[in-house]
C-alpha cells in the first residue's frame, strides 16, 4: 500500500462534510485532515483571507500566525509518511 496524499475538494454546499466524515470511519487505512490549507489562508504571514486583517492580536492568538502554505504541505507530507 501506498502513503500517497489524495486531496478532496468540494464547493460548498455540496455534502463536504458527510464525505469527510466517510473517510473518518476508515480511521485503520485513511488518516483526515479537516481544512489543512485554512491556517495559512486566514493567519499565516501568507494570508489571503480578511477576516483577521483588522485583528493582529486574535491572528497571534489563534497559534497559526506563522504557518505558511509551505508548512501545510511539509505537515501533510509528514503525517502521510506516519501512516
Amino acid at each position: 500500500m501506498t502513503n500517497n496524499p489524495i486531496f478532496v475538494a468540494t464547493h460548498p454546499r455540496a455534502c463536504s462534510t458527510a464525505f469527510e466524515r466517510v473517510f473518518m470511519t476508515q480511521r485503520d487505512t485513511l488518516q483526515t485532515i479537516h481544512e489543512p490549507f485554512g491556517d495559512a489562508f486566514y493567519y499565516g504571514p501568507e494570508r489571503m483571507g480578511s477576516r483577521f486583517e483588522g485583528d493582529e492580536k486574535a491572528r497571534e492568538q489563534s497559534g497559526f500566525a506563522q504557518s505558511t502554505f509551505k508548512t501545510i504541505l511539509e505537515r501533510i507530507e509528514r503525517e502521510a509518511a506516519e501512516v
